[in-house]
């Protein structure tokens, strides 16, 4: 009996290195190997045994994914993090995911906290001055400018309480611009950003990207020689694996190109101009509408009342001098009766009253104890 046929009545008790050696010069027919992992699986609609080496055929980057890293996106992470990457970054890599969902998610925290604010162009920063300064103007302090160039220091979160207060719908608008601008800037970088590491990321590693057309598609077909895998087996220094096993551990062991987590993935693509293209005119619209409102709503005497109870930071709530029991919290100044509304509470619980009077009043009430009994000065009735 020849050697080769010997060879080829024990095909099934080659370790999976020697299959590949005798591939490799050409002493076995491609046509009798198959491959399996440790688990059993062969993946008959991903690979492909091929003369020179292994086919790998995929429908969508989320496959490709979760074939080569079972580790970190694939079997082996089920029900974690790394299948929700997986399956987040195809949503991103083919322009369907929706930033602009996940920027309305957080918006309320982001614009309580002033990080909204940050985004804005130049321009329309010296517009939200224009118009802190007609409403607030003790809060201009919060505007840092040198020359052309306009920024806010410190104070976000106080300058979008007072935005609040005098303007409770521009939360929804300036939200509503942020979270398209994201949406529009994003749809393209995300998807170039996934491409940039994925596409031909396992090429260093011997996986060689092998899609077909006029231009070379992604996450379609790959291909590993078998000398490529040779090299992996000596690398593990194991010789009696499962070649598919010494494939993904290798790959795993060796590719550092991993994005963060989805939910970061903004903030390592973000394009500052991509993102002024579309919202920088739009937020100056809005707040043009608001300076019209000031302008219009607002007078001397409410501007001045409103810098006088401003600079006493009656606007939280505040301890009242005296036996330490009281605090008043100012809700709002009404332009037209000039009357202030407010409420008393006791010893920082819940026990309060609401009350409405006017400036000099609210004043005397936080600057004056001892006059009278806080909880029932002027205060409404329930």
């Amino acid at each position: 009996m020849s050697k080769k046929l010997l060879v080829e009545q024990d095909i099934d008790d080659l370790h999976d290195f020697q299959k590949i050696l005798l591939l490799n010069k050409g002493k076995l027919d491609y046509n009798d190997v198959e491959f399996i992992d440790e688990d059993g699986e062969d993946y008959p609609n991903v690979i492909e045994v091929t003369k020179d080496g292994l086919l790998f055929n995929f429908d969508d980057l989320e496959e490709f994914l979760k074939f080569f890293f079972p580790e970190t996106y694939g079997k082996n992470a089920e029900g974690g993090d790394g299948e929700w990457d997986a399956r987040n970054f195809d949503s991103m890599y083919y322009g369907n995911y929706d930033f602009g969902d996940d920027c309305y998610n957080r918006s309320g925290d982001d614009w309580d906290e002033g990080y909204t604010l940050a985004y804005f162009c130049g321009e329309a920063l010296m517009k939200l001055r224009e118009l802190i300064g007609i409403v607030s103007p003790q809060s201009l302090k919060y505007f840092k400018i040198d020359g052309d160039n306009i920024q806010i220091s410190t104070g976000e979160g106080e300058l979008t309480e007072i935005l609040d207060t005098f303007f409770p719908k521009m939360e929804d608008d300036i939200t509503e611009i942020d979270c398209d601008a994201r949406q529009y800037m994003l749809h393209d970088e995300a998807s170039n950003y996934i491409g940039e590491k994925f596409c031909n990321g396992l090429k260093p590693l011997g996986i060689e990207n092998w899609g077909q057309g006029r231009f070379t598609e992604c996450f379609k077909t790959y291909f590993i020689s078998w000398a490529a895998l040779v090299q992996m087996f000596i690398d593990n220094g194991e010789f009696d694996k499962d070649a598919l096993d010494v494939m993904f551990n290798y790959i795993e062991k060796n590719f550092h190109n991993h994005p963060p987590i989805y939910y970061e993935i903004e903030y390592n693509v973000w394009n500052q101009d991509l993102y002024n293209d579309y919202a920088c005119q739009r937020y100056i619209k809005v707040l043009d509408y608001y300076l019209e409102d000031a302008r219009e709503t607002y007078h001397p005497k409410y501007i001045e009342g409103m810098r006088r109870l401003s600079k006493l930071d009656l606007f939280k709530r505040k301890k009242i001098p005296g036996d330490n029991k009281y605090y008043i919290q100012v809700h709002n100044l009404d332009p037209e009766t000039m009357k202030v509304k407010y409420t008393i509470f006791r010893d920082w619980g819940y026990d309060s009253k609401p009350g409405l009077t006017t400036i000099d009043d609210v004043i005397a009430i936080a600057t004056q104890p001892g006059l009278f009994d806080q909880m029932d000065f002027r205060t409404e009735p329930k």
